[in-house]
């Protein structure tokens, strides 16, 4: 019998589906008697789009629909195509996306071509069916596949359907079974033991109703299995095989213009929010149960995608990094004989030394989580970490060469003006640092503290407006659907929120030609080097009692920390000697300061540093 897995869009396209990849080895392996295919519909639709449209639509287009995750226009876009329509809903989606910003002019476009499309696809599916259609649904990728799977009904009705992944989880896979006929099967929560189950059941013709968190069909009404009591062990989760991604970019007539990318996945859940979850975060789902991948897998899993491949960047999909593979895996990494570019996401509070650590491992590319510079804003989150934290992750991250990608959200429930006020008086000092990719308020995710436990700061709560211009269902199903809600505004707005992100642009623009650079003089003085774009030129001398306290202040100190230090070294001064210094190196830029700590800002001179800038290399200085 034959499984025809199928990754539609909005998959990125320069990156194999993490679900496709583990799904086809477990089903070879625990369903005897399947023989699994893989169809990488994505890279179908941006080819159809590019022929369709005369090359007006690219792979470029195809990827700014892929981020517009918070505006749902990947799924929009495929409404015509689940709806059996021309088109659907455009002036009023558009009048939606205008209110925010966001141009619909491609997205309006896109949306002429997607039902042919998926006529074309299922035909194709239809001249040689497999016993069952498998999909893995993240984010946008549910309207595409219920398109989908509604054709294939339409001209092969013999064919089963199923769908899986974070779009599934809790009550979502229940709703989308119960709303749309065109599935035959909903798995809740991971597959790689409840796919391999559900082939067994229908290779056999026995009963599915013991297999944990499946939705299926008894007198054509839903019945949802129990979840799973446990979490899938990694020891259980196959390497990821990608042959069929990389074989369908071969193939492909974009292939040419793709660089494509290896992921894999290291762990699950999230060890910090096991014990603190952070407040506006719903991406572990309903199973924030943290667990990972031995050690010893990791070098090899990587070598192994890297040389059969040959691909040089290397995307963890984890949502944490393991602190236990400082010790046990980034030595083995850096020992591997290739020069790779990995990509993890990690905690901001990590120690320079533990940094270092992982670009000796070539984990080059981070994304810490930083979402706020204001230490009272970060307690709101349940972040565990300071302001402080986060300003030193950004500058030893830049010291170290690593590229930091952040960005700042608001909209938190109990923050302030002031909170953001400070911040901006703040920024200037900043921009020779990595600056964020935006400032973005808060959406309200299921799944997540604020979601589950409306008495902390969203009592009233609907599904995000553009829900209702895509999906036709009823008004209570839809809120069983849908991962993003609507609340009230919380925290800034207006002017101040404006000015936020205008800050932000701000920043952005003077990064490329800002540098604040430090060295240590023969004396033992440290002399600092200022090019920052909105400071004064100039060579600052400081001296020997200034210079101890700057580099005091590299790991983040309070003044109290300061004064002590000094005087085990020899040095006392009063508290208003200490405060003078400090006061200085705030106000002249040098230092940044949010609650009492402070941290010293400037880089290790180095006249080889180079800074990402709109992902090409440049000089870090003038």
């Amino acid at each position: 019998m034959r499984l025809l897995l199928i990754a539609m869009p909005w998959q990125g396209l320069d990156t194999p589906s993490s679900a496709l990849g583990v799904l086809g080895p477990s089903v070879r392996e625990q369903a005897p008697g399947w023989s699994v295919d893989e169809l990488y519909g994505n890279f179908r639709w941006a080819e159809h789009l590019m022929c369709a449209s005369g090359g007006a639509i690219g792979v470029a287009d195809y990827g700014k629909v892929a981020v517009q995750v918070f505006q749902g226009v990947g799924d929009w876009v495929f409404a015509p195509a689940l709806y059996d329509v021309a088109s659907y809903r455009v002036d009023e989606y558009a009048q939606l996306l205008d209110a925010q910003g966001v141009d619909a002019e491609v997205p309006v476009e896109m949306q002429r071509h997607s039902r042919t499309f998926i006529r074309q696809l299922a035909a194709e599916i239809a001249a040689d069916p497999p016993d069952i259609v498998g999909f893995t649904s993240t984010f946008m990728q549910n309207v595409p596949s219920l398109a989908l799977a509604r054709e294939i009904k339409r001209v092969a009705p013999g064919v089963l359907t199923v769908i899986g992944g974070s779009n599934c989880d809790g009550p979502q896979g229940p709703a989308l079974h119960r709303n749309f006929d065109q599935l035959d099967f909903v798995i809740s929560g991971e597959g790689e033991r409840s796919l391999p189950a559900l082939l067994r059941c229908v290779a056999a013709g026995a009963s599915v109703a013991d297999i944990p968190g499946l939705s299926w069909r008894s007198d054509g009404m839903t019945v949802t299995n129990p979840p799973a009591e446990s979490s899938v062990p990694f020891g259980v989760v196959p390497a990821p095989d990608y042959d069929g991604y990389f074989q369908a970019l071969e193939n492909s007539s974009l292939g040419p213009g793709i660089r494509p990318m290896a992921v894999l996945e290291t762990s699950r859940g999230c060890w910090w929010g096991e014990v603190h979850q952070c407040t506006f975060c719903g991406l572990n789902g309903s199973n924030i149960n943290f667990r990972s991948k031995a050690p010893e897998r990791i070098a090899h899993e990587v070598r192994d995608l890297a040389s059969r491949h040959r691909v040089l960047d290397v995307v963890m999909v984890d949502n944490i990094l393991d602190m236990g593979y400082i010790d046990k895996v980034m030595p083995e990494l850096a020992a591997l004989d290739c020069d790779l570019r990995i990509h993890y996401e990690i905690k901001s509070n990590m120690t320079r030394e533990q940094l270092g650590r992982l670009r000796d491992a070539n984990v080059l590319f981070v994304q810490p989580g930083i979402e706020s510079l204001s230490s009272h804003v970060l307690r709101l989150m349940e972040k565990g970490v300071s302001s402080a934290h986060n300003v030193r992750m950004l500058r030893d991250g830049m010291d170290l060469g690593l590229s930091v990608t952040w960005n700042i959200l608001y909209g938190f429930p109990g923050e302030t003006d002031e909170d953001y006020q400070s911040l901006l008086r703040k920024m200037a000092s900043l921009e020779h640092l990595q600056p964020p990719t935006g400032a973005w308020r808060i959406a309200l995710e299921r799944f997540s503290p604020y979601f589950d436990d409306p008495s902390i700061g969203f009592m009233f709560r609907t599904p995000a407006r553009f829900y209702e211009l895509i999906y036709n269902v009823p008004k209570g199903e839809l809120y069983d659907l849908v991962y993003l809600f609507d609340g009230s505004t919380r925290g800034i707005a207006g002017p101040l929120e404006d000015d936020l992100k205008q800050a932000v642009r701000n920043w952005a623009e003077a990064y490329p030609r800002s540098t604040l650079l430090y060295w240590i003089d023969d004396q033992g003085r440290v002399v600092i080097e200022d090019q920052r774009a909105s400071w004064p030129e100039e060579v600052i001398e400081l001296d020997e009692l200034q210079s101890n306290v700057y580099l005091d202040l590299f790991q983040g100190a309070g003044w109290e920390g300061v004064r002590r230090r000094l005087a085990d070294g020899g040095q006392v001064v009063t508290d208003e000697e200490a405060r003078k210094i400090l006061r200085y190196f705030v106000d002249r830029g040098l230092a940044f300061e949010d609650e009492g700590r402070y941290v010293s800002l400037a880089l290790e001179v180095d006249p080889y540093r180079r800074k990402l800038v709109d992902g090409r290399e440049v000089a870090a200085s003038r």
